[in-house]
Formats: structure tokens, sequence, C-alpha cells
């Protein structure tokens, strides 16, 4: 008795010293219950697989990517059995937590921890999963405090064998028709506080940034439509199309942004209300301060995206991305092709908005290069907008040859446009089930 009370005792100091060691609340759904007890480790299964759709992980295999800890930024699949069910929330969450193994017995445990359902669906039953179900889940692996789980976001891919090609839970609405604060807040209200059914898109300016997690690389921030007002508090946070923080300084009062993510609202211990966008939330645009960045354009792509943003126009099932950031080469790269197949895609890599104002001419210069092309240009073109919605495609001066990764300078004329206040340009990459090239693109300049 003694030891269960001292051991008592000293989960209760950890609770203190952790909650008082930044000025964040701990998120106040999570306990060290949920996501503390390690299941029973010592798997003797040998590891298979590679991660992939078609080879999935089993679990030993995953413990082991978790482990080496390399890549855990990315979206792997892991096949096992339910050896048992933690919980399932079937109101406003709609996710669970439960644990598998490679035969569905204790040892070797993994915990999907508030995962959605078959289809990325929110559950709706209780009896939706039970032990003994064989599952193939899809989501990010991590090592949280030593217990090596699904970190929240994932879903069931299939169940049994089963898989549901319907279509997940929707956004809704889109970056274009974002809500301003003060819409998102009043859709808070309207649905009784309780958390909306999909992710939003939601525009406002910084008005203060709170805090810095170093565990999960995010930020506490609130936003408002004048930037003066605390009044939707942006918690634990990720950044640009959800990339991690290095630092509270990665922020500032009086940034523009537009975040993606699940609103709801809260009652602290205080016993105050609080609107907020829950965590796991994303920035999909940044500008440092209204609606445009100073005159012209200079992105190298060399360290990260340069506040540009991803807009999916078509991206089938089978694809988690079509432009993506290549560190490695210092460039973004664009791709429809997976497992040695062909998809229809369309994907348009948009710039922050940019002034022009003050020039008579202006040139858009940047360098490119790619393969397998169908006919380029159709499949890689120059767009222009003045306000992010309506687009026009630019002539390209120079196409790559297609059949060397030799990069080729390229230019747009965009005198046209000289004066403007507010100016996007985006690179729009159409592929085909015939073809599907790959285009990468970098030094982008408008001056």
């Amino acid at each position: 008795m003694k030891k269960i009370f001292f051991s008592m005792m000293a989960l209760a100091a950890a609770a203190f010293g952790f909650t008082s060691c930044e000025d964040v609340p701990m998120p106040y759904d999570m306990t060290f219950e949920e996501q503390g007890s390690t299941p029973t480790p010592g798997s003797t299964a040998e590891p298979k697989g590679t991660g992939t759709e078609a080879d999935p992980f089993n679990v030993a295999a995953a413990m082991k990517y978790i482990e080496a800890g390399e890549n855990l930024d990315k979206e792997v699949y892991v096949s096992g059995t339910i050896v048992s069910v933690k919980e399932i929330d079937t109101g406003s969450f709609g996710n669970a937590t439960y644990y598998i193994s490679d035969d569905g017995k204790a040892a070797g445990q993994l915990t999907v921890y508030r995962g959605y359902a078959l289809g990325n669906k929110h559950f709706t039953s209780a009896n939706q999963i039970k032990a003994g179900d064989k599952v193939v889940v899809y989501g990010k692996l991590v090592n949280f405090n030593g217990t090596k789980e699904f970190t929240q976001g994932n879903y069931i891919y299939s169940l049994n064998g089963a898989k549901d090609s319907s279509e997940p839970v929707a956004d809704l609405n889109t970056e274009a028709t974002a809500w301003t604060v003060a819409d998102a807040i009043q859709k808070i209200k309207d649905n009784g506080g309780n958390a909306l059914s999909g992710e939003a898109y939601v525009k406002g300016i910084i008005s203060e940034v709170v805090s810095y997690n170093e565990q999960y690389k995010s930020i506490t921030y609130y936003i408002s439509d004048d930037g003066k007002e605390k009044a939707l508090q942006i918690y634990s946070g990720k950044g640009l199309n959800g990339a991690d923080f290095a630092s509270k300084d990665d922020l500032k009062a009086g940034q523009t942004v537009v975040v993606k993510g699940i609103l709801k609202a809260y009652t602290n211990k205080a016993g105050e209300t609080i609107m907020e966008m829950d965590k796991s939330s994303k920035i999909v645009a940044l500008s440092e301060s209204g609606e445009h960045s100073s005159t012209g354009l200079n992105v190298t792509f060399a360290k990260d995206m340069g506040n540009f943003t991803i807009v999916d126009l078509t991206l089938p099932a089978e694809l988690t991305f079509v432009w993506k950031h290549d560190a490695d080469n210092s460039q973004m790269k664009a791709s429809a092709y997976k497992d040695k197949k062909n998809y229809a895609a369309q994907s348009r890599l948009v710039s922050p908005a940019f002034s022009l104002e003050g020039l008579k001419n202006a040139t858009l210069s940047f360098q490119h290069t790619g393969k397998y092309f169908g006919t380029a240009a159709d499949e890689c073109k120059v767009q222009v907008s003045t306000d992010g919605k309506t687009w026009k495609d630019l002539t390209i001066s120079a196409y790559p040859d297609g059949q060397s990764w030799k990069f080729v300078d390229a230019t747009c004329d965009l005198s046209s446009y000289a004066g403007k206040s507010a100016v996007y340009i985006a690179f729009l990459y159409t592929s085909t089930d015939k073809a599907a090239p790959t285009w990468e693109v970098k030094n982008v300049v408008v001056k």
C-alpha cells in the first residue's frame, strides 16, 4: 500500500513540475495516463516491411523505425492486430486510443493515440473496433516520453482487410474563402462551443506570441482581425505547411497568417471560456504585415519554402502531396509518380503577395528542370494573379530538355502588372495517368 501511495505522490509531483515549466497550459484533454502508460515491450517478431501502402511495417519494424529517429516527419503504414481499446470518443473529437501488436498479444504493443476510424472518418460507435481486429494504420510515428506511438491525426487505412474509399472528413472552407477571426468565433458559438466537424481556414493578424513548446516544436499564439485583441488562441500550432518551429521568435506580432485546424472552445481552470484552434493546426500562408511584402520577390528555396504555399487542386487518395520542399537540393519539387504508377493530379505552388508599386516594368526569373514530360508546356505552367483566386497563364521563355537534370534559366514578363500593390505568381503542375513528370524549381526572383 505504501508503494502505491508513494508512486502516486511521485506522479503528482511530476505533473506539477511539467505544467509549471512554461506559460502554455498543458493540453486540457490529455492526461499522463493517456500517453504515459507504456504498453508491455518485448516483441520477438522479426521486423518486416518498408512502411509503404504496398508494404506496410509490421509493429516490430515500426518500433525499430521510431528508435532510429529518422524521417519521423513522414507518414507511414503499419499493420498489426488490436490488443485492446483504451477509449473511443464518439462525440466532438471522434477518435480512439488503442494498442496493436504483431500477434495480438501484450508483448511489443504500439500505441495508436487518438486516431480516426476507417477512411479517416470520425468514430460514431464504440463497437467499430475491438480486440482481435487486424488493421493497417496510416500516420506519423513518434517517441513520446518513452512511449512509441502513432501521434494524433492518424487513421485506419484498412480494417480486417476492408478499405473505405469514400471521402474523409471534409474541410469546412478553403484557403481562398478563409473565415475572419470574428466569423470563426461565431461558428464556435453557433456549435455550442463543441469542436467543429472538420478543419477550417482562418485568416488573422498575430496579436501576441505566447510561448514555444520545445518537445512538439510548436507555438501558442493569438490572432485577431485587427492585430490588437487576443481573440482566437492558436494552441500549440505548427509552422508553414506543418513545419516545425525552431523558437518563439519564428513568429511575430503583426504578421498576417492563414491557419488551418479544428475550432472549438474550452474552459480553463479559472472558469474562463477560451476560443481556440486546437493543437495540430498549421499555417498555410504567412506574410510579414498587411496584404503584401516589400517590392518584388526573391526566394531561393535553399532552406525552406520561403512563405510560398501549396494548394492541391486535384490530389488522388494514393498521394499525400505533389509539391515538396527538397532541402538536400535547395529546390521545390513536384511529382505525381508513385509506386511505378502515374496519377492524375494538379497542384499550385503559390508565392506570398508582393508589391510592384513604383515600377514601370517587371520580370519574373527562375531556374527549372525536369524529366518524364508528356507536353511540358501543358504540364508545367507559371501563372499570375492580383487576388490569389483568379489566375492567368504567363509565357515561359525556356523549358528543360526533359532528358537531363540540367537547370535552365527562364523568365516571364510581368510588365502589365507593374505598379500593382499586390501580385502573386504560381507554378502550376498538372499530370495525367499517362504522364506524371518531375518538375524542379529554384531561385525565384521578381524585379
